[in-house]
């Protein structure tokens, strides 16, 4: 005879900071500096937009500055709030994307997640290679800063797949006519061989990362969540200097060593989940509740998006096959048949969906891939509405609720009890 399921419970737990976490704080400290520092020491500072070619700002020795990246930062440093309700007095309206409602918040307050607000642009780079409403978002920068601004155009592909020879060479023109406005902008000459080296760094950054996020595989995974998205701030600001490359190394020996001697971030793995989309940046330490009933992330796409292999030996090329081809560009159906592979690969139990209410581009498909998980792999999911950088909307409580009653799905699913 059945018996009713015991509810799970949650055990307190706290996670084992990764021994590369130092080197990583390391290299924010030297980043920022940088940047403060960058007009006094002539480098152009380049604001530009997810997706484009960072590897071409570093070749004419500029200094990349992401308004998305840092707009996290001021989320996870609590003061985007306050910052998207300045941009909301200024007509912004709370609907608009909440990294363009804080970037403009900064803007007009003149203030940052340091106090200080990151130095103006002298140069903007935009494309719609991830989000149509970057060029748009980057003309409003241009008219307060008034500076110089490129927009690299992005054909739309079916699938994160397939580019076709024709918009291959469209893009590859693109970059190209880029490279001349940075010529223009910058008065320096563009050189091949400097591109080569950073396209290298690039190259060999993103294949540790990949052999990184494929040890994520083992049982019990290495690394949780957190420090994936935490690990990203060099492959996303740093890709194509040796200082990232040297950090990726560090950091897979340092995983590498976990697989081998089967130290998982759960010291208890019971359930395998996926994670879709953005984090919540306000609250990321919402993924260690999962945790308190063994339950680890293993996968997710948007680790993934900043990877990507780069053949120096053919630069433009490469870097329009790269920047063209990821899975933020798939529709719903390209995205479910990747996640499909990956829980097969990462041997998963169910997905975790974030339903970014400031992001509804990218998350108004995600019911149609738990739909496809669900109908062709048995897979469970759960979703949560929240804001990736504005905590206001969000309902801790609830969403916890909810993790509860996913987690006690998963139990009765996996280990069932008669």
């Amino acid at each position: 005879m059945e018996t009713k399921q015991d509810k799970p419970t949650a055990t307190p737990f706290k996670a084992v900071r990764l021994a590369a976490s130092a080197a990583l704080g390391t290299l924010n400290d030297i980043y920022y500096r940088e940047l403060a520092n960058a007009k006094q020491n002539g480098k152009p500072v380049v604001w530009i937009t997810s997706m484009t070619p960072i590897e071409l700002v570093y070749a004419f020795d500029g200094i990349p500055f992401f308004p998305e990246n840092y707009a996290a930062l001021c989320s996870s440093r609590k003061v985007a709030e306050d910052l998207c309700k300045a941009g909301e007095a200024r007509g912004y309206s709370q609907d608009l994307c909440a990294y363009a409602l804080c970037t403009f918040g900064i803007m007009f307050e003149k203030r940052g997640a340091f106090g200080d607000p990151p130095p103006a642009p002298d140069i903007l780079i935009a494309t719609e290679g991830a989000c149509a409403t970057h060029p748009k978002w980057w003309e409003a920068i241009q008219r307060h800063y008034k500076c110089p601004m490129i927009i690299i155009d992005a054909p739309y592909t079916v699938d994160s797949e397939t580019l076709a020879p024709h918009q291959k060479a469209y893009n590859v023109s693109e970059l190209k006519e880029a490279v001349k406005s940075l010529e223009a902008a910058t008065k320096k000459p563009f050189d091949m061989d400097k591109l080569r080296q950073v396209v290298s760094y690039s190259d060999q950054a993103s294949a540790l990362w990949d052999e990184i996020d494929a040890m994520r595989a083992a049982i019990p995974t290495p690394i949780s969540q957190i420090d994936v998205f935490t690990c990203l701030f060099p492959l996303v600001t740093l890709k194509g200097t040796k200082e990232a490359v040297d950090f990726y190394k560090q950091l897979r020996d340092e995983v590498k060593t976990r697989v081998d001697n089967k130290v998982g971030f759960v010291p208890n793995e019971r359930f395998r989940l996926i994670w879709d989309l953005f984090p919540v940046y306000h609250n990321m330490r919402l993924l260690n509740y999962f945790a308190e009933f063994g339950a680890a992330f293993v996968t997710d796409l948007y680790g993934n998006a900043f990877s990507g292999r780069l053949d120096a030996s053919d630069p433009f090329g490469s870097l329009a096959n790269r920047y063209m081809s990821f899975f933020m560009r798939a529709a719903s159906w390209g995205k479910a048949e990747l996640y499909k592979k990956r829980a097969k690969q990462y041997h998963v139990d169910g997905i975790v969906f974030h339903s970014n209410r400031c992001c509804r581009n990218f998350t108004a498909e995600q019911p149609d891939i738990g739909a496809i998980l669900r109908d062709e792999l048995g897979l469970p999911s759960m979703s949560f509405e929240g804001n990736m950088v504005d905590p206001r909307g969000y309902d801790d409580a609830q969403v916890r609720s909810k993790i509860e009653t996913f987690i006690e799905m998963l139990e009765a699913r996996k280990y069932p009890k008669k």
